[in-house]
């Protein structure tokens, strides 16, 4: 009964550090792979020589820069990265992760 407390409180918490809005502002000239250091860590590990996993049919460009605009239950929304910086970080993504 108690683990099933702690594991359910610590999906709870980490839901809440990952979701909602995050006010990140990517200048101009960063990367996306500074974009990813800078605002996306926090929340997606990287994965052996991968940034992270994504799902098969996540591995577009414009899917990965509407996720990060729009956010999820489990991702905050980022309002302040569009663009060419959501460009970016989208092909970054897309061209360093691994498919489920």
């Amino acid at each position: 009964m108690l683990k099933n407390s702690v594991y359910l409180t610590a999906i709870a918490l980490l839901a809440t550090a990952c979701s909602g809005s995050n006010k990140f502002s990517p200048t101009a000239e960063m990367s996306g792979k500074e974009i990813f250091a800078s605002a996306c860590v926090e929340c997606h590990s990287p994965v052996g020589e991968s940034v992270m996993e994504i799902s098969a049919d996540m591995k577009d460009v414009d899917k990965v820069a509407n996720q990060v605009l729009s956010g999820s239950l489990t991702m905050p929304s980022f309002p302040n990265i569009q663009g060419e910086s959501a460009r970016k970080l989208a092909e970054f993504v897309v061209e360093n992760s691994k498919a489920k």
